[in-house]
């Protein structure tokens, strides 16, 4: 069996109750507050309106939203991420009720959050960490343009009726703008791009919400409004299996459960590179557990199906977001202020709402960090650009798909030819050479070191490469890996070097590898061990050759020359 360092079950509930315990700390909780009001007030009409999309009642969206919130934000591997209804999920749960009926939808859900935990178990989310970083911006960029297309018309007071930006302007004639609602918009935009200039401190976004709710509160019944929203919460219950059409249902759920597992990977990948934010990295499989028992809690109350939403996740960080507490306190309010404080929540604008999501959209976008690559690697915003393009105009996953096709197109392009090097030593590195008549006296035939020196990437272009180098030659004692040169490596690389210790740990032998940066961080999250009697990850190949002395001395009297000694066959 080969040693795996990832995070297991033990690891994982004690960093968990380290976050516990970070939520109601007196440093961050005020901050946490205005995070989680905000984000609130944000995802409440979001949650309404995604589940009126999908075909569903209303409260549908705020009951998905409340119950899952609160168990991805307590057990998610992305501490920041808000879990919710989102906008990339609508066409296929339309789908699904469409062809199923709202109880099928309910059973999509429950399968869809069985399958996330079993991918979850099966260590699948670390794949999202192999995703270049190019395409992960263009995701984000993607996702702040469908955001501008559909919040635009919401700022200048047009009916729903009217739908998206692009529709829009396909119609031509002239658009009945609220002047009104604009105003408010506009209002709340100010504030969030003014106030952090003035005073950081200050809930910038809260701010803006509440002076423009105060002022809407003038205008006539004819600015939208949040309006009336469903009290209650439905007794928690297992959907029922009776009439469900299998064949149909399960390509339906399989669908599901990629689009919304990989939805969220790549929202948590996304919040991992926010300025400020870069220590939190995310654990991918515990992320994509916690939304698989998200995605369960929700169909027991009959809700629909949830995700990470980067838009939600992205709100409550720019409003002071620091710990879990922000997105369990999101969600806490999405049912208390409906059973509270209804009344109130009904009277915001929705202009003002859709001011809060232009502002977001635009810093999605990322303009500045797009401007910055252009001017260190040019090629790579053309996969910024057609990810963002494919994904707002087409299809998520079809976006993902270009990004990546094209990354590896360019890698191709670029890619520097492999070599490997290979020579045989002794312990202290000098050349080793066997004596003639080493055979008749009965010697061991393995050499003592073998040293195996890649150039290039390690990739999936280069298969085989160090199975051959090592089947050049009698299995050593001690293999050095030196991956010092290898400035990229991906899956299979990873798993070459783990094919190839197993190799000569088989034949008892030690294997010492020499990384470094994310290189050597990849092989010790694919499982390699830092230090084992048979396997070990340094460095540089001055720390290879004194480990081996020492573990050479330690394990194995040396013969005349500091070698093996003779072994008898």
């Amino acid at each position: 069996m080969l040693e795996q360092h990832s995070p297991g079950a033990a690891d994982r509930l004690r960093l968990l109750w380290q976050d516990w315990k970070q939520m109601v700390s007196p440093k961050t909780l005020g901050q946490d507050l205005s995070g989680a009001i905000t984000v609130a007030c944000v995802a409440l009409p979001l949650n309404l309106a995604l589940a009126v999309a999908s075909g569903l009642p209303a409260s549908v969206g705020l009951i998905s939203g409340a119950i899952a919130g609160v168990v991805a934000g307590l057990l998610g591997g992305a501490r920041l991420q808000v879990t919710g209804p989102e906008a990339a999920l609508v066409p296929i749960v339309l789908l699904l009720v469409q062809r199923h009926g709202i109880e099928g939808m309910v059973v999509a859900t429950l399968l869809c959050g069985l399958l996330q935990i079993m991918l979850g178990l099966m260590r699948v989310g670390r794949l999202a960490k192999l995703l270049p970083a190019p395409v992960v911006r263009g995701f984000m960029a993607g996702i702040g343009l469908i955001l501008l297309n559909v919040q635009l018309p919401r700022l200048l007071g047009l009916p729903k009726s009217t739908g998206s930006l692009s529709s829009l302007l396909t119609q031509g004639g002239a658009l009945p703008v609220h002047w009104g609602g604009l105003a408010l918009g506009v209002l709340v935009i100010v504030c969030m791009v003014g106030l952090p200039r003035v005073q950081r401190r200050v809930p910038s976004v809260l701010v803006g919400l509440v002076v423009a709710t105060a002022i809407g509160a003038l205008l006539g019944p004819e600015l939208a409004r949040v309006g009336s929203l469903p009290p209650g919460l439905p007794p928690p219950q297992l959907p029922s299996l009776e009439g469900v059409d299998w064949r149909a249902l399960l390509p339906d759920v399989l669908s599901l459960a990629i689009l919304a597992s990989l939805g969220s990977l790549m929202s948590a990948s996304a919040i991992d590179q926010f300025p400020g934010f870069e220590k939190n990295q995310t654990d991918h499989d515990q992320e994509l557990m916690a939304q698989g028992m998200a995605n369960l809690a929700s169909s027991l109350f009959g809700g629909m199906p949830v995700m990470g939403a980067i838009v939600r996740s992205s709100v409550a960080i720019q409003a002071g977001a620091r710990t879990r507490a922000a997105t369990v306190l999101h969600a806490i309010l999405l049912l208390g202020v409906c059973l509270v404080a209804g009344q109130l929540v009904a009277r915001v604008p929705i202009a003002a709402l859709a001011g809060i999501l232009v502002v977001v959209g635009v810093r999605l976008l990322d303009l500045k960090g797009v401007r910055a690559l252009w001017e260190k690697e040019r090629p790579q915003v053309a996969v910024v650009a057609v990810t963002a393009s494919v994904i707002a105009s087409v299809d998520l996953l079809l976006g993902l798909g270009a990004g990546v096709a094209l990354s590896i197109g360019l890698v191709l392009m670029r890619r520097p030819r492999t070599e490997v090097q290979t020579r045989i030593l002794r312990l202290d590195g000098r050349p080793y050479f066997r004596s003639l008549g080493a055979a008749a006296a009965g010697q061991d035939d393995r050499p003592p070191l073998q040293r195996i020196r890649v150039r290039g990437p390690l990739d999936f272009l280069s298969p085989g490469v160090l199975n051959t180098a090592l089947a050049n030659h009698p299995s050593p004692r001690y293999l050095v890996l030196d991956l010092s040169a290898v400035p990229y490596m991906d899956a299979t690389g990873l798993q070459a070097v783990l094919d190839l210790r197993e190799s000569v740990v088989v034949r008892e032998g030690m294997v010492v590898v020499v990384a470094r940066n994310e290189v050597a961080k990849m092989i010790e999250q694919g499982g390699f061990p830092r230090n084992t009697p048979s396997a070990s990850l340094v460095p540089s190949y001055d720390e290879a050759l004194e480990h081996i002395a020492r573990s050479h001395k330690d394990t194995v009297p040396t013969g005349a020359h500091g070698e093996p000694p003779p072994v008898n066959a």
